[in-house]
């Protein structure tokens, strides 16, 4: 799905999740955007390969996305 300049969506045809579903939205605001994201996603394996692998692989992609995402926004702003 694609609504610019309101939101996208990714979604996994094929890969390694059983479902990858996320979304993307972005409000404007005084002063600025706030980004939202949405993950709703499955694993092959279930709840154990989720909490030994892929749960704290995407904690730390999305805590790397929000820094470099500040990092940009605060210097071009």
């Amino acid at each position: 799905m694609w609504e610019p300049p309101v939101r996208f969506v990714d979604e996994q045809v094929r890969g390694p999740y059983r479902k990858w579903y996320h979304e993307h939205t972005f409000e404007e605001m005084e002063g600025g955007v706030i980004c939202r994201d949405f993950v709703d996603y499955s694993v092959y394996g279930a709840a154990i390969m989720n909490s030994l692998f892929v749960q704290r692989d995407l904690i730390r992609i999305f805590a790397f996305r929000r820094r470099k995402l500040s990092q940009f926004f605060s210097a071009n702003g």
